[in-house]
């Protein structure tokens, strides 16, 4: 018993004199940062934006992890300080500021009043948010804009050949090459992908184009330049677009054609009207 409880009160020392050695910086905004890395590779500034893995969390309890819930890193873009206009600069874009790629860290944000209300019920007497940041890539003003303008070009020559499908579909002529499922999804696949098959509980990155039958596009990723992310099979996103992902390789490429049972049902969602059978031409990265 005794040995044990030296040998518990020798790792509580380690782990103070880690704390000491790493005790971090307070930022011009108050918050506490412990950067765990030491790259020495060039910061990022404004007008970059960061790929980063983000876990947010208050003690054990995680609010939020861009790997389980978007099924990757999330993009974040890092404004001028001068056009923020004198407003507070956001916790988790002050500690971008000091972080390049390849580089980790923790930061501590105070829970104030404006925080606390949205907190669910169990957390709102804690103290602070932490956020365990990791930047997978730095993407600076001028690699964005050439990114921005391929994306536009590959979008000019898919949405020609998207629009042209949805016509023959509608018109029926594609009637004898569609894959039917007992769900009532439809599906047209331009290619199964040679990467290993989705499967359900996997995180995957999509990219897609989502139109009505009357060939209006409602939405896009090809020209923001960013595949979606996604936990597939969890009902994170509409039915028909989730199964029909699961249908594919990774690599793999299909248009989905979803009744509005399987996509945003009898009522609709903003540019989406109430009934709507929807298609989605679908890339699986």
């Amino acid at each position: 018993m005794k040995k044990t409880h030296f040998f518990l009160f020798a790792l509580a020392l380690m782990a103070t004199a880690l704390q000491a050695q790493q005790p971090g910086i307070i930022t011009e905004g108050g918050h506490r940062f412990v950067k765990h890395t030491k790259t020495n590779g060039p910061l990022a500034k404004a007008g970059d934006a960061m790929m980063l893995n983000v876990i947010t969390a208050i003690g054990d309890s995680i609010l939020m992890n861009t790997r389980r819930d978007f099924g990757g890193p999330r993009e974040l873009a890092l404004p001028d300080k001068a056009e923020l206009q004198g407003q507070p600069i956001p916790a988790i874009i002050e500690a971008c500021y000091l972080l390049g790629k390849g580089d980790s860290a923790t930061l501590y944000q105070t829970i104030d009043s404006t925080i606390r209300p949205q907190l669910p019920p169990a957390l709102r007497e804690a103290k602070e948010i932490r956020f365990e940041i990791s930047v997978v890539d730095v993407i600076t003003a001028e690699s964005k804009a050439a990114a921005a303008a391929e994306a536009e070009a590959q979008f000019a020559k898919l949405e020609p050949t998207i629009k042209a499908t949805v016509a023959d579909f509608v018109a029926g002529k594609l009637n004898d090459k569609l894959m039917s499922t007992k769900s009532g999804l439809k599906m047209l696949v331009v290619e199964k992908g040679k990467g290993a098959p989705v499967k359900a509980n996997e995180s995957i990155l999509t990219h897609y184009y989502g139109s009505l039958h009357d060939g209006t596009m409602f939405d896009n990723s090809f020209q923001r330049g960013e595949p979606l992310g996604f936990v597939a099979g969890t009902g994170q996103m509409i039915p028909g677009f989730d199964e029909g992902a699961q249908l594919l390789n990774h690599g793999g490429k299909a248009y989905l054609f979803l009744p509005y049972a399987l996509a945003y049902g009898e009522e609709g969602s903003g540019p989406i009207p109430a009934k709507a059978d929807l298609v989605f031409y679908i890339e699986v990265q």
